[in-house]
């Protein structure tokens, strides 16, 4: 009770107090949690021989390292989910999920050092469903990111396949291998479709690694999530273990793929009558109608007049 009665001034300097005490305590935490793992590594680390050098963490990628994870199902299920959007660091989960953390810690904490400020233009019911939605949205506002710039790659990847199409094509029959022709794709594809451009140099990193070429193909595809990345990875591969000439095969599939780029085209372009039939009626519909009865209106006042 004493505390309502208290001026504004007042309860922004315990607001700022208690804002000020929290921070020193988020500080100390983040400290302990990022060099106590360092002194115990120090402890652990054995003198004898060469010494390799280890790669630095910054110190956002240090904090995210400390934080708990779920389990390895979701582990995998967000990397997967972060390898589409582009993200393929080895700490692109533990900053995925500091930065969900942050994300619903960071907003909280301004609101509460401006809770005396704004208790006095808002109710208190009105400033904990403020806080509730800053909550929300810092929970559930990472993924959907994500998502976004993972739907935004894969329809650049989309649009830029049948062009990857024709190069590779033009590099095989002009006597390049498949290897070397997708190097040459990639290089090519580097300025306009950079998700292509990178998923094909990832391609070609485990093919030089050794892995098989159409497990590799299969994970291009994966990576991309496109339908028409799979469907070259099964068509190489049934070229390869049939032994027809893969010249012919990208041929056939490249045609392919662009008539099924015009024919999405003409869909686009039949289906673009109806989606304005509804803005037609809402918009232009009221304002030719006034346009057409008003004059008559006005002479029909006047004339009543």
């Amino acid at each position: 009770m004493e505390f309502l009665t208290l001026s504004s001034e007042y309860k922004i300097s315990i607001a700022v107090a208690f804002f000020a005490v929290s921070m020193v305590l988020v500080f100390l935490s983040v400290y302990g949690a990022l060099f106590s793992q360092n002194r115990l590594d120090r402890r652990l680390v054995v003198n004898d021989g060469p010494k390799e050098p280890v790669a630095r963490k910054g110190l956002f990628a240090k904090f995210a390292s400390q934080i708990t994870l779920p389990d390895e199902k979701e582990i995998t299920r967000i990397r997967y989910l972060l390898s589409q959007a582009g993200f393929f660091s080895d700490n692109a989960v533990n900053i995925f999920y500091a930065i969900r953390v942050l994300a619903i810690i960071m907003p909280q904490m301004i609101l509460f050092a401006f809770w005396g400020v704004l208790s006095s233009q808002f109710t208190p019911q009105t400033l904990t469903l403020l806080s509730v939605t800053l909550g929300f949205l810092g929970l559930l506002g990472p993924p959907i990111v994500v998502g976004k710039i993972k739907a935004r790659r894969t329809l650049l990847a989309k649009d830029g396949f049948p062009d990857m199409m024709d190069l590779l094509l033009a590099c095989i029959e002009a006597g390049l291998g498949l290897d070397a022709a997708l190097l040459r794709v990639a290089n090519e594809l580097a300025l306009r479709y950079p998700p292509l451009k990178s998923g094909l140099d990832l391609m070609n990193l485990e093919l030089r690694a050794g892995r098989e070429r159409h497990e590799a193909l299969k994970n291009f595809a994966e990576r991309l999530d496109l339908e028409e990345a799979k469907a070259l990875a099964i068509m190489l591969r049934q070229s390869e273990e049939m032994g027809s000439g893969l010249g012919a095969s990208l041929r056939t599939f490249s045609e392919e793929m662009r008539a099924k780029r015009m024919l999405l085209a003409e869909e686009k372009a039949l289906a673009l009558s109806a989606k304005l039939t509804i803005p037609l009626i809402i918009f232009i519909f009221p304002t030719i109608l006034a346009m057409l009865i008003l004059p008559a209106g006005i002479r029909l006042a006047a004339g009543l007049g």
